[in-house]
This record gives structure tokens, sequence and C-alpha cells, in this order.
């Protein structure tokens, strides 16, 4: 019985040191910088373009961009279309 309670009051300070050194820690550490803003996740709008050969759509991030600044999913079609 006693081993037991020997045991059970080693976990307890073990428990309360690992505590401490939780809040200490967060408490000196400095705050993270906010991250910067994914403008899709933001709210800001991305532009949605279809490609000029096959009309898929996607952002115009993604896509390249050939004569007359029009869009295209691929290269392959990009050089189907403009020759």
């Amino acid at each position: 019985m006693k081993y037991l309670l020997v045991i059970l009051l080693i976990l307890v300070v073990f428990w309360l040191w690992q505590y401490e050194r939780r809040t200490q820690k967060g408490a000196t550490t400095p705050p993270r910088p906010p991250a910067s803003p994914d403008p899709a996740q933001a709210g800001g709008a991305t532009e949605i373009v279809a490609c000029s050969v096959c009309q898929l759509h996607l952002p115009r991030t993604e896509a390249l961009i050939g004569r007359g600044a029009r869009p295209y999913c691929s290269e392959a079609h990009r050089r189907q279309a403009e020759g």
C-alpha cells in the first residue's frame, strides 16, 4: 500500500513539473507573426479562364498565355492553336 502511495506522489510531482514547464515555455515564446493570407482563402477572387482549344476551365495563374492573350491549358494546345 505504501508503495502505491509513493508511486502516486511521484506521478503527481512529475505532472506538476511538466505543467509548469509547459506554461513557462508558452509565456516566454514570442508570438508568431500572422501568415501571409492566401488570396483564394482570404476572400479574394481567383480569375478562371477557359482553354481556347478544349474549353477546360482553370485559374489564370495556371494557364499558359499565348498570342493575343489567349489562355491554354497545356503547351500542346498552345502549339495546336498557334501552329
